[in-house]
Order: structure tokens, then C-alpha cells, then sequence
């Protein structure tokens, strides 16, 4: 199984629980989407990184270094994603919560692959 296809199971279902936070959130708690939205990406991207770096990318232990590095691409995905959501939502107030959460994740995901790969979890003469 390729780095790519690994990389997409373990984010399916790290959106999975993403989305099922930030909708509960938004949906029963009255968080407005936005934070609703970081809220289950922070979650899920913390659980994802373990596993991305154990079996993804089989990186080896974990690395504080490698998580420090994945936190910064954390964010640079966070803020892809909450953009998607807010300029969606500001787009469509009200209309379809979740089709946006998941244009939102589906943003996300190609920065994160990108970045993961490229910088994270890139073999160390590669990074140099």
C-alpha cells in the first residue's frame, strides 16, 4: 500500500471524527461553525499524527521534532480549512452545515498531504 493511499485512510478517518466534532459542536452545543470547525480539526490532526508518522509515512519513533514540524502544518491546513468554511458560510448563511465542513476537509486534505510529505515526514537528505 503506497504512502498516498495510507495517508488517505488514516485522514478519512481522522475527518470522520473531525466532522462528527465540529457538526455536534455546531449542531447540539451552538458553537458557530468556525470554531466548530477548528475545534474537531484540532482533535483529529493530534490523534493523525501519530498514526501518520507510526504507519503513513513509517517514520520511525516519534519525534518531537517531526511533531513540532506537523503542528506548523497543522495550522498552515487550519487555516485553509476555516477559510474554506467561513467565506462558504458567509456565502450560504445557514444552507448545508456539513457540505461545507466537508469542502472545508477536502481543501484541507491536499495542502496536508503536500506539506506532510514534503516537509514532515520527508527522508532527512531530502529536507537538507
Amino acid at each position: 500500500m503506497s504512502e498516498l493511499v495510507r495517508f488517505f485512510v488514516v485522514t478519512v478517518l481522522g475527518v470522520i471524527l473531525d466532522l462528527a466534532i465540529a457538526f455536534a459542536l455546531h449542531q447540539w452545543a451552538g458553537v458557530p461553525l468556525w470554531l466548530a470547525a477548528a475545534t474537531g480539526f484540532t482533535l483529529a490532526a493530534s490523534a493523525n499524527y501519530v498514526i501518520h508518522q507510526s504507519w503513513s509515512f513509517r517514520s520511525g519513533p516519534l519525534s518531537l521534532r517531526r511533531a513540532g514540524l506537523y503542528a506548523l502544518v497543522a495550522l498552515a491546513t487550519l487555516a485553509v480549512r476555516v477559510a474554506i468554511v467561513a467565506l462558504l458560510d458567509r456565502m450560504l448563511p445557514g444552507a448545508w452545515p456539513l457540505a461545507i465542513l466537508v469542502a472545508g476537509a477536502g481543501g484541507s486534505f491536499c495542502v496536508n498531504f503536500a506539506l506532510s510529505k514534503c516537509v514532515v515526514f520527508a527522508p532527512a537528505e531530502e529536507r537538507s
